[in-house]
């Protein structure tokens, strides 16, 4: 199981990896390696990329889902299913 959205949200926001990646001074490549281990610092960086909540990034438990306004795609956070 995946534990990061990221590939998600970016999606979401019209990036792609190689954009984040970019931004971040970094490879494609070097992002990848970095998302194996990512650091609270790394998914930082990445929400501010993405102006996202760092929480919109993770996956939460399996009772739990995230929820984005259906008109304007807004995070609106994770609740209960």
């Amino acid at each position: 199981m995946e534990i990061l959205r990221i590939k998600e949200v970016a999606k979401l926001k019209g990036y792609s990896l190689e954009d984040i990646s970019s931004k971040l001074g970094i490879s494609y490549v070097a992002l990848y390696k970095k998302l194996k281990t990512a650091k609270l610092d790394t998914l930082k960086e990445i929400a501010e990329i993405l102006q996202c909540d760092i929480h919109e990034l993770l996956e939460p438990g399996s009772q739990y889902a995230h929820f984005y306004d259906p008109k304007t795609e807004e995070w609106l956070g994770i609740r209960k299913r």
